[in-house]
């Protein structure tokens, strides 16, 4: 087949790794808060601000989980709080 291929592969993606994932998730969170003046964001906003930047829902997910593991931030029970901690 000639011309581009119809879908992108995942290293052209700028969230395909979870690290670069976790780092635009926790950018987004700080943003947030520093508007808001609250200590969280609301999960809500970070999962749509990541995927109007260009993140598919599956890097969010692997990019939230990375975050966590790595104590970048966490997520309250409820799931819809989250509070970075660095």
């Amino acid at each position: 087949m000639h011309g581009q291929p119809q879908s992108r592969l995942k290293e052209d993606r700028p969230y395909a790794s979870p690290e670069a994932a976790a780092r635009k998730l926790l950018e987004i969170a700080q943003a947030e808060i520093s508007v808001s003046g609250l200590p969280y964001g609301y999960t809500g906003t970070w999962n749509s601000s990541f995927t109007r930047a260009g993140g598919s829902i599956a890097e969010y997910a692997e990019g939230r989980d990375y975050g966590i593991t790595q104590g970048w931030f966490t997520i309250d029970e409820s799931g819809t709080r989250v509070t970075p901690l660095e």
